[in-house]
């Protein structure tokens, strides 16, 4: 399984707060210039966020020398490759595992391999138009709950997945952490990812990691936060 997210938050804030003020404005002072109303109400319409540019998305990825000792790089091919959630409302958390995601520009991306492979990171970066970013990682975050059980599709086979709400600390403008833990009976075998969704601006980044064992899910914090922190300082430059 390869795991490859908005200033918008402050941008929807400010819409509100706009729109009260010109409701009461409007209310208050009906005898202006509609020449004056016009330029007003043009001020109150905010600047579009402006999408993550490719050095932006590539600067926000890690390199080794951002991370603990012992990991090594490894190429991260993009196939495209869609999962598909059996239930709709499932389908934010089918995205997470895909190559693509739908309505997205795909950044840099990068995986990483601990123990000769015994584990992996992988590190994703994107960037979404208008309030996508924010509605993309609220829409993962109002999943969770209600998809503590689901089947993807992949490759044309169902593969039945497991979501649990994983506590992270905050990255970005917003974030929401989940573990997905896939069986593949034919292949006797369990896999466990921690994930990580955090949105800056109009950007996302996906961090994923598949530990060696359970104890090592403890080592995913301080990875999360070596993510985000790099993540959100290149999507505020």
């Amino acid at each position: 399984m390869r795991t490859r997210i908005r200033r918008g938050v402050a941008v929807a804030l400010t819409v509100s707060a706009l729109t009260f003020t010109a409701a009461c404005g409007g209310s208050a002072d009906k005898g202006g210039d509609k020449a004056d109303k016009s330029k007003d109400k043009a001020a109150d319409k905010p600047a579009a966020a402006a999408p993550l540019t490719a050095a932006q998305m590539k600067a926000g990825i890690l390199e080794v020398k951002d991370l603990p000792a012992g990991w090594k790089a490894e190429s991260a091919p993009s196939t495209g490759d869609q999962s598909k959630a059996e239930k709709p409302e499932c389908q934010p958390l089918a995205q997470i595992m895909s190559d693509k995601i739908d309505g997205a520009t795909m950044g840099g991306n990068q995986e990483f391999a601990h123990g000769g492979g015994a584990s992996l990171l992988a590190q994703q970066i994107f960037s979404m138009p208008g309030t996508g970013a924010a509605d993309f990682v609220k829409s993962v975050e109002t999943a969770i709950p209600a998809c503590a059980t689901f089947s993807m599709v992949q490759d044309g086979q169902p593969v039945p997945v497991k979501a649990a709400a994983l506590p992270t600390g905050k990255a970005g403008e917003s974030s929401t952490g989940v573990r997905l833990t896939m069986e593949i009976p034919e292949l006797k075998m369990k896999i466990e990812s921690d994930v990580l969704i955090a949105q800056q601006g109009t950007g996302v980044m996906r961090l994923a990691y598949v530990p060696m064992n359970g104890e090592g899910h403890k080592a995913f914090d301080d990875l999360a936060k070596r993510a985000g922190d790099k993540f959100v300082k290149a999507a505020q430059s």
